[in-house]
């Protein structure tokens, strides 16, 4: 089994604020997301939308309760 990289919560915040990562709220239902969303991070809908437009080496971060 491959083992998921994991992110302090000090250091996303370095990566959003050099704009060098994206933090996403992978709830599918905009209620959730908006129950349960950290500063910085954009919804799953949105997160999908952009993706097409999105560099391929940009690091994205998943979170859910």
């Amino acid at each position: 089994m491959m083992d998921i990289p994991r992110v302090t919560p000090w250091e996303m915040q370095g990566k959003l604020a050099r704009k060098a990562a994206w933090l996403v709220c992978a709830y599918e239902a905009e209620e959730r997301f908006r129950q349960m969303h950290l500063d910085g991070a954009i919804s799953l809908e949105r997160f999908q939308r952009r993706l097409p437009m999105m560099p391929r080496a940009t690091e994205v971060v998943f979170y859910c309760n």
